[in-house]
């Protein structure tokens, strides 16, 4: 959308909640004087900020700067939407109003609807606050078990922890919260640990410092992770190609230094005794405008069939659409859409506006001998919080038939 519109619907909004506010709640003049001008020094406190920031993220990006950002744009998600659902319900409350008196032939007040759309917005603004500030660091475990007939006996009950989309940039202010992270998944006592990609938002710099706390994870049958979309810079303007790829060979490297074994485009072996499972693995690919740097067939090019094979790829389009019609691999672990970090999962009820872009977004999924399981993720990008959508570690157990 255009600045020039975007300014314009903004104060059109802005002067629509105004107007319902004064008309309909604050009656006394006192209270009107302060609650305006709280809201203007608001307004212009937020238009700065903007302003400021994309001022920097144009001249000189970093990860400071869009983490700086994505804050801003949060909170002001916090200062915008409740007046926005205000604003609605008030010109609803208006039209039905002199619906009424022209029907009725009579002139009297209404207001009932300004009054629910006042106690909506004021639940929605504990909502959004209760996101910000504690939703996105209540870290969950989601318990899962799959049965195979496929899978060798001597890795009967073999227990696997799932990371996705940290994001790390975005825990630039609580970098505590990851030692946390690292703790609750020792505490599993993983057999094998996968990272499904979005170690960052953009920026190699985002792991500076912080490679040592996810090489503190403990797994004895390995670490394996694949690169997410993120992973590959694409989000942001980059002096000249040459700095965008050492950009990459840098998140390359920090993979490297969490202790996590990289599969691009390939597979491995592990072994427990005489028996082998297979891990392979794909840089990101998804429908677009998500690019497709994945080559499905190259990583499974030397697969036996035979083998019980897990595979990693980030965006779960890329099991829909291609993985879950191959006889060489039994389990896909993705993440990518984070549950769009807003939805509900409890009382049967399973949804969030993100399965209207993705029909595979949340858990596990099957699709004859194939299974999926598209992890929630564990950071946040854009919306710094979560709203029913916790972040998520994924503990898996698969035994044999």
């Amino acid at each position: 959308m255009p600045l020039g519109i975007t300014i314009v619907a903004y104060l059109i909004i802005e002067l629509t909640f105004l107007y319902g506010i004064k008309k309909h709640i604050l009656k006394n003049k006192l209270q009107w004087k302060v609650f305006i001008w709280i809201d203007i020094i608001l307004s212009v406190a937020f238009i700065t900020a903007f302003s400021i920031l994309f001022y920097l993220l144009s001249s000189v990006p970093n990860f400071i700067s869009f983490t700086k950002m994505f804050y801003t744009l949060s909170y002001f998600m916090l200062f915008f939407i409740p007046k926005l659902n205000f604003s609605i319900f008030f010109i609803l409350n208006q039209l039905v109003k002199y619906l009424l008196r022209f029907i009725l032939k009579k002139n009297f007040k209404f207001k009932v609807i300004s009054l629910t759309g006042l106690f909506l917005s004021v639940l929605i603004g504990i909502g959004i606050l209760y996101a910000l500030l504690i939703g996105k660091n209540d870290f969950s475990i989601s318990h899962t078990e799959i049965i195979s007939n496929k899978l060798p006996k001597s890795f009967d009950g073999i227990k696997i922890v799932q990371l996705s989309d940290i994001h790390i940039g975005s825990f630039y202010y609580n970098t505590h919260v990851l030692t946390d992270i690292v703790n609750i998944i020792n505490n599993l006592n993983p057999d094998i640990v996968l990272f499904t990609g979005d170690l960052v938002n953009n920026f190699s710099e985002e792991a500076d410092g912080l490679d040592s706390i996810f090489y503190r994870i403990n797994a004895p049958l390995g670490k394996f992770a694949v690169l997410g979309n993120h992973d590959f810079g694409d989000y942001t303007v980059w002096r000249t190609p040459e700095t965008k790829s050492t950009n990459l060979d840098k998140i390359i490297l920090h993979y490297k230094a969490m202790g996590f074994n990289l599969l691009r485009n390939e597979s491995t072996y592990i072994s427990n005794g005489k028996d082998s499972i297979i891990i392979s693995g794909v840089d990101n690919w998804g429908l677009p405008p998500f690019k497709q740097y994945g080559d499905f067939k190259k990583a499974i090019k030397n697969v036996i069939p035979a083998f019980y094979t897990i595979m990693l790829s980030h965006d779960p389009t890329h099991w829909n659409e291609e993985i879950k019609f191959s006889k060489k691999v039994d389990l896909t672990f993705s993440g990518h859409t984070h549950g769009m970090q807003l939805g509900i999962e409890k009382f049967g009820i399973k949804w969030s506006p993100i399965k209207y872009r993705y029909v595979q977004w949340a858990g596990l999924y099957q699709n004859k001998n194939s299974n999926l399981y598209v992890n929630r993720g564990l950071g946040c990008i854009g919306f710094m919080g979560r709203i029913g959508m916790p972040p998520e570690i994924t503990f898996m157990v698969i035994k044999t038939k």
